[in-house]
């Protein structure tokens, strides 16, 4: 059986124009990947950034008890409202005292593990059902090609608040809410992927020599369907958190008694106008910064994707 993998592996090198170190034929025309643009350096050094941004906030959300210094729900009405560069409060303090600083911190927590704890759900049952739905007899890939525009046709912020508020505020809640109104459009990836990989030669090397149809799937199909699926993933985490944050916001989220992004815009709302500009400025340029590091990830993954086809 290995024997019969390795040659599958091997036709599907062939098929693909070639493993490392072969040679193209003499005269041969050069593969299409070698007449692709070169790659703007400004892209890649962009992604670079994202990914350094990234791990500060997941950085500085792992030492939260370390960098705060004050609990995030300790009230202190001695020092209420104090502007930014205050003395021992460095973000300053909202209108109950409660330092702005580590509730920024450990609301980084929340609302970052949520939103990768959402998208990984979100990413595994869109993959699952699409890739199940791609080979799976005509009658329910379209049934399950037709549940899905017809889900992406529904508001799903509306139907996200109604699961919110059926089950109650929690950050299980959220990531449930998250994961039923977004796994479609990965679903709709993943089985358009893996339905353009069953026609490849590698898949019918690997049906010529016996491999069963489950070990094709797992062994091939699914693997070679994932590059452009990870670009969706990271996208994927940018809308769980700005969905958690707007969750939140309208009360159905994160426990109001919970340090989160969102829950800070909550309380910040009626003080936008009172000169307290930085308690809804702080969470707001987090949420923000976040959203266009993921992006920007994302985006150097699909082109990376779409610059050495699946070579990943």
């Amino acid at each position: 059986m290995d024997r019969q993998v390795i040659g599958a592996e091997a036709a599907e090198a062939a098929a693909e124009g070639g493993g490392a170190g072969v040679p193209p034929r003499p005269g041969a025309p050069a593969p299409w990947t070698a007449r692709l643009p070169p790659r703007v350096p400004g892209g890649r050094a962009g992604a670079a950034v994202a990914l350094g941004v990234l791990g500060a906030m997941a950085l500085a959300a792992l030492l939260a008890p370390v960098l705060a210094g004050h609990d995030p729900v300790a009230t202190d009405t001695s020092a209420t409202a104090l502007p930014p560069g205050s003395p021992g409060h460095p973000l300053g303090t909202d209108q109950l005292g409660r330092d702005l600083l580590a509730r920024m911190l450990y609301g980084a927590r929340y609302s970052l593990a949520v939103g990768v704890a959402a998208s990984a759900a979100t990413v595994l049952l869109g993959t699952a059902v699409g890739a199940l739905a791609a080979v799976a007899p005509r009658w329910l890939d379209t049934a399950v090609a037709r549940t899905a525009d017809a889900l992406l046709a529904l508001p799903m912020i509306l139907v996200a608040l109604t699961l919110a508020a059926v089950a109650g505020p929690s950050p299980a809640t959220v990531v449930a809410a998250i994961t039923v109104t977004g796994w479609m459009p990965v679903a709709l990836i993943a089985r358009a992927e893996v339905k353009a990989l069953r026609g490849r030669p590698f898949v019918r090397a690997a049906r010529s020599l016996g491999l069963t149809r489950t070990r094709i799937f797992l062994r091939h199909l699914v693997p070679n369907a994932l590059p452009p699926i990870a670009a969706v993933a990271a996208f994927e985490v940018g809308h769980a958190v700005l969905t958690e944050s707007t969750l939140s916001f309208l009360g159905v989220g994160i426990p109001p008694n919970t340090p989160s992004w969102g829950n800070m815009l909550t309380d910040a709302r009626a003080l936008l106008l009172t000169g307290q500009w930085y308690t809804v400025a702080l969470p707001s340029a987090a949420i923000v910064l976040l959203i266009v590091a993921v992006n920007a990830v994302a985006t150097g993954l699909e082109r990376r994707g779409a610059g050495e086809g699946r070579t990943w």
